[in-house]
């Protein structure tokens, strides 16, 4: 770029130098040009004036030399000086003074052939004049001329390279840090590097450049935090239940069992079996979100009738633990969306509440239109989220609560699932928690994909009546 840059310099600098130099050549020749017509003048008119007297022949003039030519171009008159040079100058056709550069031994004249009347007829004063001075003038300023385009050049490289280096060192810095970045991201290094660029200034091109690519290295490097958290908890997760199988089943293999035994052992087996088969589905689940391939078939539904149907299906294992599901504030509302997905969204939330809550304890379900959008709601009466955990609920893996139980444990991805399935409807999910009182969780869905019908209100301390199927 730099070369680039001045080779282009050069050649433009070269062609302002050319015209420059052929403008003031043609000055001083003009001037040259114009001291010979006022050198002749005088020589004419004395010419004119006494035409039977010589007055070329013995008029010494110092550096220039004089001659009248008559018809045919014959030499009428010539001064001394130098008697023995030929001008051999060609008569022009006119009679306006020409001037013409000569090349004769005693070097480059610059001659003006100027016509004059005497005696009827027309003849030609000749004079002229050594251009020595001149070729010296013209070359001194030719040679100032290549040195002040050589300084000019020297400036321009050093300046091209101090402020294409500092122009580019953005960009310097953008590959360094994309350096840094590949180290970052691959296998055989973990190093916690920055990558955010320095940015002079953020309204020129090269700034807003590294912005994007500030923005762009910082969700690189969340992408690859969460893919290795994504992964050791995934290796984590996955851990215990093989570590369980592998376990029981070198139980069974060691020895003869009892039919008991192996029933226990095969139920133990089986339920591990569920919560790996849960894990793989919720990360599919995931993965698919991500890719944004989560796919929804539309359809028109009612929301309070889904959640009706998730609170049917959940309230076998809430009547093991003497939990009652009780409606607050009910509405009917018509929603556009994917039944299945809306179906176990609710879900999630329901068994959420009803594993951590105590016994003989009430989950409160709600369905109302909030504002100018509907919103649900399921509040438990369980153990609570600490203020310090409730930002990552929502992440996959991340358990609030301890697994004091068998029944709390599960793949830690059933509140990442239900946010990528609002996410995927365009809504949101909300938290409030207070430690030892219970949790509510609030689904926000939008208002342009619901439509509110006639309310259906009931009171909040009558259980909910479960309907196994779709009503309308």
């Amino acid at each position: 770029m730099i070369l680039l840059f001045c080779v282009v310099i050069g050649v433009f600098l070269a062609g302002t130098y050319e015209v420059v130099y052929s403008s003031f050549e043609r000055a001083i020749q003009a001037d040259l040009d114009d001291r010979l017509l006022d050198a002749a003048k005088p020589v004419i008119a004395e010419l004119v004036a006494r035409p039977d007297d010589p007055h070329i022949a013995g008029l010494p003039i110092a550096g220039q030399v004089l001659e009248v030519l008559g018809p045919g171009g014959k030499v009428l008159e010539q001064s001394l000086a130098p008697q023995q040079l030929n001008l051999a100058i060609q008569i022009p056709a006119d009679d306006h003074p020409i001037f013409r550069t000569l090349t004769s031994p005693a070097g480059k004249l610059r001659a003006a052939v100027v016509p004059f009347h005497i005696d009827g007829g027309v003849e030609w004063l000749v004079i002229a004049e050594s251009t020595a001075k001149l070729d010296q003038v013209e070359a001194s300023f030719r040679e100032s001329a290549f040195g002040l385009w050589t300084v000019s050049i020297l400036l321009t490289t050093l300046i091209a390279t101090w402020y294409v280096s500092r122009s580019l060192s953005p960009l310097v810095d953008l590959n360094r840090h994309a350096a840094l970045l590949t180290l970052k991201l691959s296998e055989a290094s973990h190093q916690d590097v920055d990558a955010s660029l320095p940015i002079a200034n953020a309204n020129d091109e090269l700034g807003i450049l590294a912005t994007n690519f500030n923005v762009l290295f910082a969700r690189l490097g969340a992408v690859v935090r969460q893919l290795r958290q994504f992964v050791s908890d995934a290796a984590h997760e996955m851990r215990t239940p093989l570590s369980v199988l592998r376990g029981e089943t070198q139980y069974l293999l060691s020895q003869s069992r009892s039919v008991e035994e192996y029933q226990r052992t095969l139920r133990t087996i089986d339920g591990e079996l569920t919560v790996m088969i849960h894990i793989i589905e919720g990360l599919f689940t995931l993965s698919m979100a991500d890719a944004g391939q989560l796919k929804l078939e539309t359809e028109t539904i009612y929301l309070d009738e889904v959640f009706e149907e998730a609170c049917g299906i959940a309230a076998c294992s809430a009547r093991c633990k003497g939990i009652t599901i009780q409606r607050m504030d009910w509405q009917q509302i018509k929603f556009a969306g994917d039944q299945a997905l809306i179906r176990q969204l609710f879900m999630i939330l329901i068994e959420n509440a009803i594993k951590y809550s105590p016994p003989n304890t009430t989950i409160r379900v709600g369905l109302e239109w909030v504002e100018d959008h509907p919103e649900a709601q399921v509040q438990d009466e369980g153990v609570g989220i600490a203020p310090e955990h409730l930002p990552y609920i929502l992440k996959r893996f991340y358990r609030a609560a301890p697994q004091s139980s068998e029944e709390t444990r599960s793949g830690g991805l059933g509140l990442a699932i239900a946010e990528a399935i609002m996410t995927t409807h365009s809504g949101k999910i909300t938290c409030e928690s207070e430690v030892g009182r219970g949790s509510t969780f609030t689904l926000v869905f939008p208002a342009a994909e619901a439509l509110s019908e006639t309310p259906i209100v009931q009171a909040a301390a009558v259980p909910l009546t479960v309907h196994t199927s779709p009503t309308a």
